[in-house]
């Protein structure tokens, strides 16, 4: 299999938000699930279709400063796309941010000033240490969890959210899904009874294991042009292009609105 470079890039997907990644891959997901978490991970569908090997995660750097200045250009232009001034950063999309925290802050720490608008998503793989903390002022940490974890790992995420609270924006990002296992339900409504909570909707093949054991419900939604299968507890989750997401990974709930006519 391939494995990734370690020129790091900046790439506008196709829901319209800029990812910038300080890995490729995800050791520690890929350990814990071979096929990724709960065996649903898109960037590993996505590596495994490239021919990537998902499972090593390899180191990217700003190749030269030239290719800094491009990306700092990029990211720090009035809009990039109408609603959305100027374009949030998601960083951990093919990765764990969380592989090596300091390497991550120092790709951070190289964009902050240009764009303030920076989404780490997270499963706290490995932690923060102490004295990296304080660094983080500013950013918009999702911590990533959902009802099938397990409960060490709810337990941890949890922790790590409420922990982060006094040094960034911290979001609990709900990985959700319309349950009929009553557990699960009940872990998900404890899960989404927090503050600035959103809500992630898993993408599911149709030969996956909670389909067929009738975990949960599913049905064909349209996500940007094509047709998928996915869970939707609740009808009214936002499932399409950033512009149009009230939440804006969690952005939102820390920026005053407009009022509405």
């Amino acid at each position: 299999m391939k494995e990734y470079t370690n020129k790091i890039s900046l790439v506008q997907n196709n829901r319209g938000v800029w990812d910038l990644d300080p890995f490729k891959g995800c050791e520690d997901g890929i350990n814990n699930n071979s096929k990724g978490c709960y065996g649903l991970c898109y960037a590993y569908k996505i590596a495994k279709f490239r021919g990537y090997n998902f499972g090593k995660t390899v180191y990217r750097y700003f190749e030269t400063d030239r290719s800094l200045g491009n990306i700092l250009k990029k990211i720090s232009q009035s809009s990039f796309i109408k609603g959305v001034q100027p374009p949030l950063v998601r960083i951990g999309v093919m990765c764990d941010p969380s592989f090596d925290w300091e390497h991550t802050l120092n790709i951070i720490e190289k964009i902050k000033l240009y764009n303030s608008k920076i989404v780490v998503i997270t499963k706290h793989w490995k932690e923060l240490k102490e004295n990296q903390l304080y660094r983080l002022k500013g950013l918009y940490i999702n911590t990533s969890i959902s009802a099938l974890d397990t409960e060490i790992q709810i337990k941890h995420r949890l922790g790590w959210y409420n922990k982060l609270k006094k040094h960034c924006h911290s979001i609990l990002r709900v990985n959700t899904a319309d349950f009929n296992d009553k557990n699960l339900k009940k872990i998900q409504n404890k899960l989404l009874n927090n503050k600035n909570v959103i809500n992630n909707l898993l993408r599911i093949p149709k030969n996956h294991k909670l389909i067929k054991n009738k975990i949960i419900n599913v049905e064909k939604r349209q996500f940007l042009t094509s047709n998928v299968l996915t869970s939707k507890y609740n009808k009214d989750v936002h499932f399409g292009y950033c512009v149009n997401c009230p939440d804006k990974c969690g952005i939102n709930f820390f920026t005053p609105q407009p009022n509405k006519i």
